[in-house]
């Protein structure tokens, strides 16, 4: 893997974009008529996060955060269906390993018992998670350990009343995200390629919906149904799904299913337009914000989640063949710091680095650039260069109370804020302004304590949903 240089020579470059991206505040005295339902009277600004974990960071540089938040699992490498482009890396590897049992339930708990302390989050997956032979034994330990967590499945299941009575009483369960790459029968299972999967993943997404089950779609954008994101939305709909998911395709394409890169804008353009809207629809992966300018937070593979394999190694994401443990035989802590997953932290592609984008994108997909045998995820540096975002205006009434919506996390580095999928990671300083946002305090009160500051702290939080205004 090519290393990259520190950081430290584009700060000047970065804190000039920081400038030209922030926020300008103003207060203004309360309407002598009924009070506004949102104190925000004025925005000027783009927002389209969503994916994983949205990352706000102050200053120039990305902080490491003292352990991961949050884990794939993959519990086994069996999956029912045989889509050609599978995600999980280690299927087409077939080396050594793959001839080896997964994890047991016992071995799974082990490993839980190092992961769960310090995860505010847990995905389960696989190939198709439900096919490990002791699958409810380990649902039933991350259920007592007290980690929400999200199934990611094709719902394709060998018992699927068992399995949605198992769910129902799954307390940390947030909801089911199904595999679903098409709104008919020919699109889904040219993907899959199984027969009869389009019908039995539909009959049982209805039959955990039914039960009460939380359910999203999960939708490869493939060159067969790039044109259809409204189409996949009025399924969502028709199924009683809660929202679509859809992804870039990643990985080798032998099969020549991913969409072409002038099809992948369209759909991304579509999906961000009705996202905007206020439609149920998000971009669920990373790409370079010179292909598609969304405003999406860059990838945080190895900077906030890890993933485990079949057979307890850890890994930065789940497209990415890098090995950077054992959580078998190595501490969490210790897989965290390894070499691997440090050089994996500073691969970032030099023109990347250069780029007034850098903060936001982050580079692109770094498991697709190196599955590509590339330096730079193949969708970077030729399309639509991105100029410096203009300044951005909030205008907030004078007496408006914020109250603060997150749980806070201490690190070496600062504070992290958490709620739901968004971070931030603010510096020790702060700790003040942050204890005033309790409701009680007026932003006319934060201001005459901490001035300008303040009020602009206060607004990057509420464009990140972090806070909200009473």
């Amino acid at each position: 893997m090519p290393t990259m240089h520190t950081h430290a020579r584009f700060i000047a470059r970065r804190n000039a974009v920081d400038q030209a991206n922030s926020l300008r505040v103003r207060l203004v005295p309360l309407d002598p008529g009924p009070p506004p339902r949102s104190t925000a009277v004025e925005v000027d600004s783009q927002c389209d996060c969503g994916r994983g974990f949205d990352f706000a960071v102050e200053g120039t540089e990305m902080p490491i955060l003292d352990l991961p938040l949050s884990f794939y699992l993959e519990l086994t490498p069996l999956c029912n269906n045989r889509c050609p482009n599978c995600g999980n890396v280690f299927v087409e590897r077939l080396d050594a390993t793959w001839s080896l049992p997964p994890l047991s339930a016992s071995e799974w708990s082990r490993i839980l018992a190092k992961v769960a302390p310090h995860a505010y989050r847990l995905k389960i997956t696989g190939g198709e998670p439900t096919l490990h032979p002791e699958f409810e034994d380990i649902m039933a330990e991350i259920d007592r350990l007290g980690v929400s967590f999200t199934l990611f499945t094709n719902a394709r299941w060998h018992d699927p009343d068992r399995l949605c009575h198992l769910f129902q009483h799954l307390d940390g369960l947030d909801g089911l995200l199904v595999s679903l790459h098409g709104p008919e029968a020919p699109t889904h299972e040219a993907f899959t390629q199984v027969a009869g999967s389009f019908a039995e993943t539909e009959a049982n997404i209805r039959r955990a919906v039914a039960a009460g089950l939380p359910v999203s779609l999960s939708c490869i954008i493939t060159r067969l149904n790039w044109d259809r994101v409204h189409d996949m939305l009025h399924q969502a709909y028709r199924l009683g799904a809660q929202s679509v998911v859809f992804n870039r395709h990643l990985g080798a394409d032998a099969e020549r299913l991913a969409a072409a890169p002038d099809e992948l804008q369209v759909a991304i353009e579509v999906i961000s337009a009705l996202r905007a809207s206020g439609a149920p629809v998000k971009l669920g992966n990373c790409v370079p914000q010179c292909f598609a300018p969304t405003g999406q937070a860059g990838c945080l593979a190895g900077l906030a989640f890890l993933t485990i394999d079949p057979w307890g190694r850890a890994r930065p994401c789940n497209h990415a063949t890098v090995i950077c443990g054992d959580l078998r035989r190595q501490s969490l802590a210790d897989v965290w710091n390894s070499p691997n997953l440090a050089a994996w932290r500073d691969f970032y592609p030099e023109p990347c680095r250069r780029c007034v984008a850098f903060a936001t994108c982050r580079g692109g997909c770094k498991a697709q650039a190196l599955a590509s045998g590339q330096d730079i995820d193949p969708l970077a540096g030729t399309w639509n260069q991105p100029t410096i975002p203009r300044q951005r205006r909030l205008v907030f009434y004078e007496q408006a109370r914020p109250i603060g919506c997150f749980e806070r996390k201490p690190q070496r580095h600062g504070m992290l804020l958490l709620r739901g999928n968004r971070l931030a990671m603010l510096a020790h300083h702060t700790q003040p302004i942050l204890d005033m946002l309790d409701g009680e305090s007026t932003l006319q009160q934060i201001e005459q304590q901490h001035g300008m500051a303040g009020l602009e702290l206060i607004a990057d939080l509420y464009e990140q949903q972090l806070i909200e205004l009473a």
